[in-house]
């Protein structure tokens, strides 16, 4: 087994050979995780804790400093200066080559986006604008800006954020409720579908036409399009009004995710079929809870449902071997 100089060193120059364009990322991945030199441990925990802590505090005197100063327009300039400059911050230790700030520029990034959303919020509220009109401005001036230095810097754990915070400004939020549960909720599943669709098209898009010069942004587009095309099915399926819009919706759901299972394994994406294939097990069981809870007893309830999940498991897995037989796929 290598030793720990031998591995660090090893890292080292698996770097030099991606930035100069020997290997790729996959494969910079997988030898990476082969010769892993640094543990996280104790002192990475201390490391990370200190780091929060230093930023509550410097944040704490900066809010001490502003409320001091009595202000507004200090408090702003405040704000986007550091926002803007945590944000170019974070995007630079994210293109080290070596990677060794991976988390920590996460985290650097993750303020500094916040911090300039912020701003842009204020000013709306001294402009004195409503709520609902904030709400808007501040997507409409924060998003795109986010999404074009996620592109500019390559950096896929800002097309992340960028796209959640854009489905959130279409209208998803979550939040946790008493008794420690946790709420998901769409404001219109409808157009929240609509937005979701326009996502995995624009993720297939970058997969079959743009990778690699995209690097794997193609993977959050489709990922989280797919996470709340489903789950806004879900909602309609279960909370559509009365009972033929429950049936519509639960047939559109249905479908729906078979037709992913179908269009993954026509282009070969396990993402999306991964996706169907969770999101239609979710759905049977949602359907076999709606329709049988109340008619069965507990134990009968579970009986039946165990033999059911055996009985369609068992015939999957024979057609499997049979088609593996003919020289089909699987």
């Amino acid at each position: 087994m290598a030793s720990q100089a031998t591995k660090e060193r090893l890292r080292n120059d698996i770097a030099l050979w991606f930035a100069d364009g020997i290997i790729d990322q996959h494969q910079r991945t997988v030898l990476n995780e082969r010769y892993e030199a640094q543990h996280f441990g104790w002192i990475g925990v201390i490391k990370y804790v200190g780091i929060t802590g230093g930023l509550l505090a410097f944040f704490g005197l900066l809010g001490l400093v502003a409320s001091m100063a009595d202000s507004k327009g200090f408090t702003i300039a405040a704000l986007g200066g550091i926002g803007g400059g945590f944000t170019y911050w974070g995007l630079r230790l994210a293109r080290d080559v070596q990677d060794r700030y991976a988390t920590s520029s996460k985290v650097i990034v993750t303020l500094g986006i916040f911090l300039a959303t912020s701003t842009i919020a204020l000013l709306c509220g001294i402009a004195g604008l409503s709520d609902e009109a904030i709400l808007t401005v501040t997507g409409l001036l924060s998003l795109p800006m986010a999404l074009f230095l996620a592109y500019f810097s390559h950096n896929t754990y800002l097309l992340i954020l960028s796209l959640l915070g854009l489905f959130h400004w279409i209208g998803a939020w979550s939040t946790m409720w008493g008794r420690s549960s946790y709420v998901f909720a769409v404001q219109d599943p409808q157009v929240m579908c609509l937005a979701a669709l326009a996502a995995i098209g624009i993720g297939i898009y970058h997969e079959r036409q743009l990778y690699p010069q995209t690097v794997r942004f193609y993977q959050a587009w489709e990922s989280l399009g797919l996470l709340y095309l489903n789950m806004s099915l879900l909602i309609l399926s279960i909370w559509s009004g009365d009972e033929g819009q429950a049936m519509l919706w639960i047939g559109v759901f249905s479908i729906t995710c078979l037709a992913q299972i179908g269009l993954g394994a026509y282009l070969q994406n396990g993402l999306m079929r991964g996706f169907g294939i969770t999101f239609f097990a979710i759905d049977a069981f949602t359907r076999y809870h709606e329709w049988f809870w109340d008619q069965f007893s507990l134990g009968t309830y579970l009986l039946a449902g165990g033999l059911g999940l055996a009985t369609m498991g068992g015939g999957l897995e024979a057609l499997a071997r049979a088609r593996r037989l003919n020289g089909g796929a699987t």
